[in-house]
């Protein structure tokens, strides 16, 4: 079992504290300490997700004390020494290049903070290889020759024209999470097309084209697979599997199945792409998934991951690889998956050695330096969370949302709307307080609908690290709807699913379509104080 289950809250607590005190260095700090990288007999890709550029992002992963946490602490994955710490790590233990996650549409840039300004301008990225990982999410009708033209626009110059740049059959390699989505949407000809203005624009730059790996999130048929690789498509990956072997297909259901199936559904999958795709695949191996932070309990949870179980799966990766000699990993850092190989505090650097055992036979012991080792801060945010428990609206909305709603707007205290139709909604921001210290929500409002006074129903609902809004995370409350201000004291403690950490709240206020609605006020009300 992994140190942080055995040792329960006090690892959880110790890592606040670490992160906490990231500032403050009990010495002068002294740089990140230069790779010294052992040969690897295959190359090692690991995806790596961009996001974690605010301090907000962290929340649910701090707020839960089972799922996994950075040893690097809630980081900024914007600042360089970032970079050089997971630059110096994936070296050390045989990781050969990042795919990076890049986002973009219609030639916007996301969330590309972490590339542009930290991981390109590593001290170590010289000895280091990247490539852009497209995760074309938008609808497959929008990927088209234009969608394409200014995607090339922009990562030409910008990346595929850097030094580091990762090079295969000498060109430079760009991953597009679904290239057959393109095929969908154009044909076999039409994408071939799309694909080529990537391809010319890189030779206009001076580049010797390109080469296009598709990294299909799922299995989409045969044909079409056929027909991408018609199109121009010269590798295919997968970039996880987490739901192969079961009858679920996505995120909204509560679920378990054991990680350790995941070792020969990887194997079904490695043979079953690389016969469809004659031989070009690259096998992909993933730490695990919990996407609790994320999804609460509306998702698969794989059970029981350990360094020993991920190193069997390395070790089938690595004799099911094509002439490319490629294994991918998935992830670096999809903290809000569980799919994490850097270093955490729950396990350090057991899965990454793993790594470096099954690709760099005959390496010498090393130790692992760290931040805290060297006397240093980690080049993190602050572990402290938002725990608001009193919202009176006074001067703004307080970061309280709405939907369904008209004219929603902070005015002299209070908040002001009008309900579009019988579900009119408005969600807190985030507050992180413990549901045992809460038993009941106080809401000073008032309701008013024309016509006689009637009674009517307002609902409110919760979110917690652990748990989902939803109906069974809820309840229910009579509503005076005669326009007179009323205190209505909901009492929370009788809900089985008033546990944990509170994340978020949504009330709705009333269920009737055309209602005025002000809230005054929203407390969370402590045991004492409740009436």
């Amino acid at each position: 079992m992994p140190r942080f289950h055995r040792a329960g809250s006090a690892i959880f607590t110790a890592m606040l504290v670490c992160a906490a005190t990231a500032g403050r260095a009990t010495s002068a700090p002294r740089g990140v300490p230069a790779p010294a990288a052992p040969r690897a007999d295959r190359t090692v890709g690991v995806y790596y997700f961009t996001g974690w550029e605010r301090p907000e992002s962290w929340w649910p992963i701090l707020a839960n004390p089972k799922v996994l946490h950075p040893l690097l602490g809630p980081y900024d994955q914007a600042r360089v020494e970032t970079a050089d710490w997971h630059i110096k790590w994936a070296l050390d233990h045989g990781v050969n290049f990042f795919a990076y996650d890049y986002y973009t549409h219609d030639g916007t840039e996301m969330l590309e903070g972490a590339l542009e300004r930290s991981l390109l301008r590593s001290k170590y990225i010289d000895r280091f290889k990247f490539c852009i990982n497209w995760c074309n999410h938008a609808p497959w009708q929008t990927m088209t020759a234009e969608q394409m033209r200014r995607f090339a626009d922009v990562i030409v110059p910008k990346y595929l024209k850097h030094p580091s740049c990762l090079w295969l059959d000498g060109k430079p390699v760009v991953m597009i999470l679904s290239a057959a989505s393109f095929v969908k949407n154009l044909g076999v000809e039409g994408a071939r097309q799309a694909f080529g203005l990537l391809d010319q624009r890189a030779r206009k730059a001076g580049l010797p084209g390109v080469r296009i790996v598709s990294c299909e999130g799922e299995i989409v048929g045969e044909q079409i697979l056929r027909d991408t690789l018609a199109a121009g498509v010269s590798s295919f990956s997968i970039y996880n599997y987490p739901y192969a072997g079961t009858k679920i297909t996505g995120p909204g259901t509560e679920a378990e199945a054991p990680y350790a199936a995941l070792e020969q559904e990887g194997v079904n999958l490695w043979k079953y792409w690389g016969k469809l795709t004659d031989g070009r695949f690259w096998p992909t191996v993933m730490p695990g998934w919990d996407r609790r932070p994320w999804c609460r309990d509306k998702d698969l949870l794989r059970t029981g991951s350990t360094p020993d179980l991920f190193e069997k799966q390395l070790r089938n990766a690595r004799e099911h690889v094509n002439r490319d000699n490629i294994v991918m990993i998935e992830a670096w850092n999809e903290w809000g998956e569980g799919c994490i190989l850097e270093p955490t505090l729950e396990w350090g650097f057991a899965y990454l050695d793993k790594v470096r055992t099954v690709f760099c036979p005959g390496a010498p012991k090393h130790s692992d330096p760290t931040p805290r080792k060297r006397g240093q801060p980690n080049p993190a945010f602050s572990a402290t969370l938002p725990r608001e428990t009193l919202w009176t609206f006074d001067r703004e909305t307080q970061g309280w949302t709405s939907t369904g709603t008209t004219g929603f707007k902070a005015e002299w205290g209070a908040l002001h709307m009008a309900a579009e139709h019988g579900d009119p909604q408005i969600t807190s921001p985030w507050t992180f307080v413990p549901c045992a210290e809460v038993s009941a929500l106080r809401i000073r409002m008032r309701v008013t609908l024309t016509g006689p006074a009637a009674e009517r129903t307002g609902q409110l609902f919760w979110d917690t690290a652990d748990r989902a809004m939803s109906e069974k995370s809820s309840a229910s409350f009579r509503v005076q709807a005669d326009g007179t201000w009323r205190t209505y004291d909901i009492p929370l403690t009788a809900s089985p699913r008033w546990t944990g950490v509170l994340q978020r709240l949504r009330l709705d206020p009333v269920d009737t379509a055309g209602a005025a609605i002000d809230v005054d006020s929203v407390e969370l009300v402590a045991a004492a104080k409740a009436r």
